[in-house]
């Protein structure tokens, strides 16, 4: 009567129990990792390129927000929100008065994609637009998820054909053995592992002599192909972003906050803290320019100016523009203040032709101040004297001057 009533489990669906555990959890613990590293990656990514975006456009659009540009500014916006993964821009004058805004039309995904921006782009970026330290606007940034959600419905299209090879694996793999099964299931948690804690995108899972886990290793390096890809491609538009915060967009000079940046590391550096000049230099006539001629003429002058600068100093000096008409350059291993005359002499006169625009003959010059580091206790006090040095070279006729404590 017992044996009638106990019935025993085959060998064969021993193994087929065991093997389905086995590749069960191994699938789910690939699935959440891959699912966790590609969200969490795409979000940290999408975020820093949105902050590298509304600073980009907080530099574009603040000579449109200074000379109340209205035509300009609707350009900027547009042209962002429509170039990139954005949403809506809305910019506002300084008395929270909405000037513009740029919406981006969803066609498709619509309900989809709203609920991945209420879960991840819920939040908008608000940056203060500053004109010589003094706030002009402020612009309001909200990003779009779309890329977000193109990419994760590839992921699960991925793990939906990583469960066919899986299914299909494990009819297939009943007569192989338990310790064979955990020597083919080893490397996969070894490098999903090594993939999690170190976010080692290059790596990819080794050839299987097993035909169904060599499937299944190779969607999942298809997987990671495209992670590394998307990851690369972020990194490249993070750079250009970069670039474009830290740059002047007229000139293609380094503008000013790149101009301080590296300022604030010269004085940390004790052999330039000593060794090393600043000139300020500003426009003598670009107001009336500007009145004769235009400002289309006034950005040709400021992309001259930029030219001629770049031209006549030593390679591995630094020169920027650090708004309108006002440049920077900071010289390195100064050895001698006659070396510093020299210079000063040589940028002075490389202002003395014209410039030729559409058979215009366009006369511009510049005054030079230049302070010294050695005089001065911290950058603040560096560039004060340099301004100051500046302004004294106005009122002299070769318009350049030394700063002296």
């Amino acid at each position: 009567m017992i044996n009638k009533l106990y019935k025993s489990a085959s060998l064969q669906s021993l193994f087929r129990k065991s093997q389905f555990t086995i590749f069960a959890i191994t699938f789910l613990i690939c699935t959440f990792t891959f699912a966790s590293i590609s969200v969490f990656t795409i979000e940290s990514y999408a975020k820093q390129n949105l902050l590298l975006i509304s600073r980009t456009v907080a530099e574009r659009i603040q000579p449109a927000l200074v000379f109340n540009d209205q035509t300009s500014l609707s350009q900027i916006v547009n042209e962002y929100t429509h170039q990139h993964s954005i949403r809506l821009i809305e910019v506002y004058d300084t008395q929270g008065n909405k000037l513009t805004q740029s919406t981006k039309s969803i066609e498709q995904y619509s309900l989809l994609q709203n609920l991945f921006d209420h879960i991840f782009l819920k939040d908008a970026i608000k940056l203060s637009v500053q004109h010589h330290g003094k706030a002009v606007g402020t612009v309001v940034l909200y990003g779009s998820s779309n890329e977000i959600l193109i990419f994760i419905i590839k992921i699960f299209v991925g793990l939906a054909f990583g469960m066919l090879f899986m299914i299909f694996a494990l009819w297939w793999s009943v007569n192989s053995t338990y310790r064979h099964i955990m020597q083919s299931i080893s490397p996969i948690v070894q490098i999903a592992q090594l993939v999690s804690n170190q976010k080692a995108y290059n790596l990819r899972f080794p050839q299987n002599d097993i035909k169904e886990f060599h499937h299944l290793n190779s969607v999942f390096n298809q997987l990671l192909e495209e992670i590394q890809s998307w990851h690369t491609d972020l990194q490249n538009e993070n750079h250009q972003l970069s670039y474009q915060v830290q740059h002047d967009h007229l000139t293609q000079l380094p503008n000013r906050s790149y101009f301080y940046q590296v300022l604030c590391h010269l004085f940390e550096d004790s052999k330039q803290r000593h060794q090393s000049a600043l000139l300020f230099i500003d426009n003598n006539n670009f107001k009336a320019i500007n009145d004769q001629y235009g400002h289309l003429v006034g950005d040709e002058v400021l992309k001259e100016m930029a030219l001629r600068l770049q031209n006549n100093i030593r390679q591995g000096d630094f020169v920027a523009r650090l708004g309108g008409d006002e440049f920077a350059i900071i010289l390195r291993n100064v050895q001698k203040v006659e070396h510093l005359i020299s210079i000063a002499e040589n940028l002075i006169k490389c202002c003395e032709q014209p410039l030729i625009y559409k058979d215009q003959s366009i006369q511009f010059s510049f005054s030079l101040g230049i302070a010294l580091s050695k005089q001065a206790t911290d950058p603040e006090d560096f560039i004060s004297q340099a301004d100051q040095a500046m302004y004294k070279a106005k009122s002299l006729q070769h318009h350049w001057f030394i700063y002296h404590s």
